[in-house]
């Protein structure tokens, strides 16, 4: 009897599935967050795909990264769930992505969700069928909705499986014919008529009373700003634009995009007035700002726009330095306490047991802190006078008064990095770090001492070409993108043309030179040959984003790489004329502003 019990018991073992979740202990820290949810998430690949197929079942793809609040909480309300985790094991087969590590992916769903929903954001989720055609998609869902929409999407696929694929099928190529219409067709403008008309264009959309561009949430949108900024300068000299440009630099550095104690800036603010960020620092936003403000010192002569750019650079050393002398993608927007915006909020009970009277009545007039707790952490430094008129309100000179001021800011950082902690996405990413290479490129003519960590940040991005491939990450051998290839080109050429480095600038050639023969084919551009969705529209040019758009930066890497074959390619792309870039060239400001 107790053998027989055994050997039901064995039997019944090996019959019992086996919840595999493949992002244990994964080195990205989004997805090894996920590592221990009951889901059985698979990474982004063919096997996923394969699985898909093989068991008849839709793909359901989940999109974040480690510093987005609505994904920690999505995490916690649903793919922690038990019941959640059911209902996705047993009818879809569930891929988990960092958009950081897989951005072309990304790029290609956020497209589907913008088109098809008409906002898109993160977490992004969308439904795929087993052939790689989007269904349908969402950003955040609570616990409920999802629930209701994983148990009505099964049902539909259960019993209209045909008609659902047939409707992915249709929407995929109507997209992708849009796209390909806009791509080919040319009203016969040049350049030079975009580059002039690119400043009364981006001035339809600047919010010319509080700066920047939109009137709704507030993102730097730097690529446009650079853009204005240059083209202005070389073809319009635009007073309303010189004026638009310095008010949303102004904007931008004094009041709720900047972190007055410890520098460093926020990806946007959730309102049209720059007061209230959403507290996540970005590698790229800090890699792209000191180049703003570089290039606006050096058109508007400002002092304040240097100060804000040297700034910048030493928060990315202080605060975003990883291992192998690189930086790390980002810091979370959430503390340790689970306190979004904790680490940078203040009450006024806290701030009395830091600060003596004086040093309190200089915080609260300089920052405004003694108003009302605008978040449950308390209130965000902001700039509510100039250092002039802090001055004049305590009967001081502007020198003591500064000296105050810097007493003030070197304590409550001190109390905030000995009391406080935030999360880390300590991704080391190529691309991102080619970014932050040029910004020393640029800044080491204002400040020499920022060569040592320029010099082992070039040596770390040298590290990940082998000679034919370049790595897309510190952590894994997965080959780059068209992004990695164009910015560690850059960041390289530039930096070795700064520092008189020229082995910096022939590897930078070389990965340029690499960077076309890759994704460079047939007069279009591909920008991950991985890529595993069909029906990829054909991209003559590629729009800015948040980001500097990788066929502009891998363009400016070949035109200022010396190499002459590099540079005629270069400027033969960029003559070519499409129609999205003819009807919507607000957003290719650096495809226009190339040097």
């Amino acid at each position: 009897m107790r053998k027989a019990f055994t050997f039901l018991l064995f039997i019944f073992v090996i019959q019992t599935p086996i919840i595999a979740n493949d992002l244990k202990n994964h080195s990205s820290p989004y997805l090894g967050l996920h590592g221990n949810d009951p889901v059985n998430w698979m990474e982004w690949g063919k096997p996923a795909i394969e699985k898909a197929r093989k068991e008849n079942k839709l793909l359901f793809i989940s999109i974040g990264y480690f510093s987005c609040h609505w994904c920690h909480v999505m995490q916690r309300e649903s793919y922690s769930n038990k019941n959640i985790a059911k209902k996705l094991n047993k009818n879809y087969i569930s891929v988990k992505v960092d958009r950081e590590l897989n951005p072309v992916l990304d790029k290609q769903l956020i497209e589907f969700v913008q088109i098809t929903n008409g906002t898109a954001g993160w977490p992004l989720n969308v439904f795929v069928t087993p052939e790689g055609y989007p269904l349908v998609g969402a950003t955040y869902m609570p616990r409920k909705q999802f629930s209701s929409v994983l148990d009505q999407l099964d049902h539909k696929w259960r019993t209209e499986q045909a008609s659902l694929t047939a409707q992915a099928l249709d929407m995929s190529k109507t997209l992708t014919s849009m796209v390909q219409k806009q791509e080919r067709n040319t009203t016969g403008k040049t350049l030079q008529q975009l580059q002039q008309g690119f400043v009364p264009t981006a001035m339809q959309y600047a919010d010319k009373m509080q700066g920047g561009f939109g009137e709704q949430r507030k993102f730097p949108q730097i690529p446009q700003l650079l853009a204005l900024l240059n083209l202005n300068a070389k073809y319009n000299k635009d007073r309303e634009a010189d004026d638009f440009i310095q008010l949303t630099l102004k904007q931008m550095a004094s009041k709720g995009l900047h972190d007055e104690l410890g520098g460093g800036f926020y990806r946007y603010t959730t309102d049209p007035d720059w007061e209230t960020p959403h507290f996540e620092k970005m590698i790229y936003t800090n890699a792209m700002m000191p180049i703003l403000y570089f290039n606006a010192f050096e058109q508007y002569k400002n002092e304040n726009y240097k100060i804000i750019a040297l700034e910048t650079l030493h928060f990315l050393t202080d605060s975003l330095r990883g291992g192998s002398n690189a930086f790390i993608a980002s810091l979370s927007a959430v503390d340790d306490k689970n306190e979004e915006g904790g680490f940078y909020l203040w009450t006024q009970s806290e701030l009395k047991k830091i600060l003596n009277k004086e040093e309190l009545k200089v915080a609260n007039q300089y920052w405004n802190l003694n108003r009302s707790n605008e978040l449950p952490a308390g209130n965000l430094p902001r700039q509510a006078m100039t250092l002039n008129e802090l001055a004049k309100e305590l009967g001081s000179s502007h020198e003591t008064t500064q000296k105050q001021l810097a007493l003030v800011k070197t304590k409550l950082k001190a109390h905030r990095e000995e009391t406080r902690k935030l999360p880390r996405d300590t991704k080391l990413l190529a691309g991102m770090n080619g970014l932050v290479l040029s910004a020393f490129a640029k800044g080491i003519q204002y400040d020499s001492a920022l060569k040592t960590t320029g010099t082992h940040l070039s040596q770390f991005l040298i590290s990940l070409w082998d000679g034919k491939t370049l790595r897309r990450s510190a952590a894994n051998s997965k080959p780059g993108t068209l992004y990695d290839y164009a910015a560690v080109s850059l960041g390289l050429i530039e930096w070795g043309t700064a520092t008189k480095n020229s082995s910096a600038v022939n590897i930078g050639q070389v990965i340029a030179k690499a960077g076309w023969d890759t994704f460079y084919l047939k007069k279009s551009w591909v920008e991950n040959p991985d890529n595993l969705l069909p029906n990829r529209a054909i991209q003559v040019h590629i729009a800015d984003s948040s980001l500097v758009s990788s066929e502009a930066l891998l363009l400016k890497a070949s035109i200022l790489s010396g190499q002459q074959q590099l540079i005629k390619q270069a400027r033969k792309v960029q003559n070519i004329m499409t129609r999205s870039l003819e009807v919507d060239s607000y957003s290719f400001p650096s495809l226009l502003s190339l040097p």
